[in-house]
Formats: C-alpha cells, structure tokens, sequence
C-alpha cells in the first residue's frame, strides 16, 4: 500500500503554493528589470561615447594625412575642399556631408552606412583670411588640428562635445550653466580657457536635423551661417 507520505509526494503544488510563487517572481521582476534597464542604458551610452572618441581619432587622422600631403594653405583656403555649402559668415564653415571626406572619415571610424551618426560637427583652426584683424592666432598647424567636437548618435540622444583635450556632456560654448554667457566672441574666436585666441571654424560631417537642403531647412547649418 502507498503511504500517506507518498500520496502527499504525488499531489504537486497547491494553488496558493503556486500564487505565492508568482508574487515572489513578480517582486523579483519589480526589482531587477529596472536595474536591467539601467544596464542596458549605460551599454548604449558607453557605445555613444566610444563611437565619439573614433570619430575624433578618424577627424584628426584624416586632417594630419592632409597636412602632410597639401602642406600650409594660404588663408582664406579651405583645407578641405567640395564643399556643398560655405557659410556666409566669413568663417569658413563647410557643410561637407556626403563628401568623398566625410564618408572616408565616418568610414575610418567604423561607422558608415546607416549607421551615419545623427549629427557630427568637426572644428579646427579658422582658415579664413582676416584672424590677424580681429586678434585670433590661428598657425598653419591649427587648421589641421581637431579642437571641438559635436556628436549626437540618434536623435534626442545624449551629446558629446570634446574641447580643451575634454570629454563632457556639457556644451562648451557656453560659460558653465548660463546659457547667456558665451566663451566664443561673434568671430568665434574663443576668448577664455586654454584654447583663448583660438578662431574655430566647422566642418559639418553628417547631419540628419534637417529635411531636404542643409542650407534651407537644417538649424544647426542656419546658426552656422549666421555666425560672424
């Protein structure tokens, strides 16, 4: 004859058994998702940062290849040429998105295709031909060195600024959190910090913030062309 121990064996799990079961996993899943979910962000924004930094490494790559085959410039000449817009400002800003440069960068970086970040913004030495009138000491060398960076991965995604040799989250242009104050003068030369009486001038390598004419429609080309 079976026992009542073996009977009690066979009978598998109560319906209350099972209902604690179930509140102790939806606890758990309570606790732990989140703190998964956070994993998954600090992932992505390690990615974001790192796709960054290559994009710096491949800029300033591709700038000192160019310095070391095309030599100083005269000012007033692009260093990198095929523009499809020159601001108006004088600064001589270039929106070279689609270019065979901006492709072989985003290329050197590892990141091509659909991949293409949401927006890339590469500064270096102003080229443009009047730095001695308002005061900016911009050499030969500066205009193929990297010293500001603008990445955004995605839309509404964290940006990435690099500037005085720094990684930060933070916008540069700007004097701490007051978005009033601007460390750049109206010639975009930078008026404190390491980097004072450096002009700035852009190179805008992939931009998706605006729909059909960079010129026409995008904002961030729009702020560019307006700077003086």
């Amino acid at each position: 004859m079976r026992t009542e121990r073996d009977t009690q064996k066979n009978k598998g799990f109560t319906l209350v058994e099972l209902i604690v079961v179930l509140v102790i996993l939806a606890i758990l899943a309570a606790v732990l998702v989140p703190a998964l979910i956070g994993y998954i962000d600090k992932a992505r924004q390690r990615k974001y940062q790192y796709n960054a930094r290559a994009c710096y490494d491949a800029a300033q790559a591709m700038f000192s290849e160019l310095y070391g085959t095309q030599g100083p410039v005269a000012d007033g000449t692009p260093v990198v040429g095929g523009a499809q817009v020159i601001s108006e400002s004088g600064n001589e800003d270039q929106d070279i998105t689609n270019t065979a440069f901006a492709k072989n960068l985003l290329k050197l970086a590892g990141i091509e295709g659909t991949k293409k970040p949401y927006c890339l913004l590469i500064g270096v030495g102003s080229s443009a031909d009047n730095n001695k009138d308002i005061g900016a000491k911009v050499s030969n060398h500066d205009k193929y060195t990297v010293f500001y960076v603008f990445y955004m991965e995605e839309e509404n995604t964290t940006p990435y600024y690099f500037y005085n040799g720094e990684w930060t989250e933070t916008n540069p242009r700007f004097e701490g959190s007051n978005t009033q104050t601007e460390i750049f003068d109206k010639n975009n030369v930078v008026k404190k910090g390491p980097m004072k009486g450096k002009r700035i001038q852009y190179y805008l390598i992939s931009n998706y913030t605006g729909k059909g004419s960079f010129e026409k429609n995008s904002k961030l080309w729009t702020w560019l062309k307006k700077m003086k």
